[in-house]
């Protein structure tokens, strides 16, 4: 059994490949979008293009994996609100995640919907549905292995929670 200071360095590398590997996949998949967009000229773009819009999403991307380096690079150092705060974002993603298995059946009866308000839009919405079942059983996974590692597992809580050296008394 590893010590607990190597599956928090773990836990930090298996999200930065897991954020990594989403971040390209999703990147991928809206690049697709926004290009069938540009090429429909929908007034709502206002002369964005599809490099500009990746551009844009990749910049952010870049800006959310720096916070989460940061708030990971606190959670090595032991500060509980680094702690509680990953275990706040799990517990919400992996709400989402269920609900959104669980209702993708209906979900994927939108595209006739976004087709109707939107003309001429023809994007495959069972590929974009199956992408998001995808994404969202690999969110279950990461988010709860954080779960059980930040929550569940002893050893780890408990190095957030230092016990104070108890004071020997004189002559006892």
């Amino acid at each position: 059994m590893s010590s607990p200071s190597m599956k928090l360095y773990r836990l930090r590398g298996i999200f930065i490949a897991y954020f990594v590997l989403k971040s390209l996949a999703g990147a991928v998949v809206a690049w697709s979008v926004f290009r069938t967009l540009a090429e429909e000229r929908l007034r709502g773009m206002r002369g964005w293009t599809p490099k500009s819009l990746a551009g844009v999403s990749l910049m952010g991307t870049a800006l959310v994996l720096a916070l989460a380096l940061l708030v990971f690079a606190r959670l090595l150092r032991r500060k509980n609100w680094a702690r509680v705060l990953l275990l706040v974002l799990g517990w919400l993603a992996v709400i989402n995640a269920l609900f959104t298995l669980l209702t993708s059946a209906q979900l994927s009866e939108m595209g006739a919907w976004v087709a109707r308000l939107v003309p001429g839009l023809d994007l495959d919405w069972e590929k974009l549905m199956q992408f998001d079942r995808i994404q969202k059983v690999f969110e279950l996974l990461f988010w709860g292995y954080l779960i059980s590692v930040l929550q569940f597992d002893t050893a780890v809580r408990d190095e957030f929670f230092p016990q104070e050296p108890i004071e020997k008394t004189p002559g006892k």
